[in-house]
């Protein structure tokens, strides 16, 4: 994969993450102040999860990066 495909692909997934991130806002929302209920934490430790792999197959595009 060369870097144009590297930054389209990056690009793509900073995009899917800032949806998710708009996903978990949503379900805080949804408490509107008020504790979480084991259903809302369960979607957002789902999302969390998915945003996870996401950032691990970013850094996965750049071999240099160490953790």
């Amino acid at each position: 994969m060369n870097n144009d495909q590297k930054a389209e692909y990056y690009h793509s997934l900073l995009l899917k993450h800032d949806k998710l991130d708009g996903k978990v806002a949503d379900i805080k929302s949804e408490a509107a102040g008020m504790t979480l209920n084991a259903d809302q934490n369960k979607r957002i430790a789902d999302l969390e999860n998915q945003k996870n792999k996401l950032v691990m197959e970013a850094q996965d595009l750049f071999t240099s990066y160490k953790v």
